[in-house]
């Protein structure tokens, strides 16, 4: 038994370091003051943005890239791309041919202050200045 045990902790002394982290996600919610269109990703955390879902909004249309996400038409992840101080993402039909929406933020923060916000854009519905909740 203890032989086992030494070659268990002899193999994951070499393996058990690759082990992956585990995928902590995240929502970052975005909507212009009125409440009138809204634009939800989750985000898993890696050193690159990936998203993992959508959520998006406007009157009573809405846009889900899952249904566990919502109800809806589907959408997709079409680019998803971040930097320190801003996040891009454009969602398009699940075929890929159609532009559903455009969401540009900027990232600011001082101290314990942070906040994310910038425009949403719905090509046949319109654009709106938000502001965004989240990681």
């Amino acid at each position: 038994m203890i032989r086992q045990a030494a070659l268990a902790a002899v193999i994951c002394g070499g393996l058990c370091s690759l082990a992956t982290p585990s995928l902590a996600t995240e929502w970052v919610n975005c909507a212009d003051a009125a409440g009138a269109a809204s634009f939800s990703y989750l985000a898993g955390s890696l050193d690159a943005l990936s998203i993992v879902g959508l959520n998006i909004s406007v009157g009573d249309k809405v846009w889900a890239s899952d249904v566990v996400y919502g109800p809806g038409d589907p959408v997709a992840v079409g680019q998803a791309f971040a930097t320190p101080d801003t996040v891009l993402v454009d969602a398009y039909t699940p075929d890929m041919v159609s532009l559903v929406a455009q969401l540009r933020l900027f990232k600011s923060g001082e101290g314990d202050s942070f906040v994310q916000g910038g425009t949403l854009r719905l090509p046949g519905f319109g654009a709106w200045a938000v502001s965004c909740s989240g990681p």
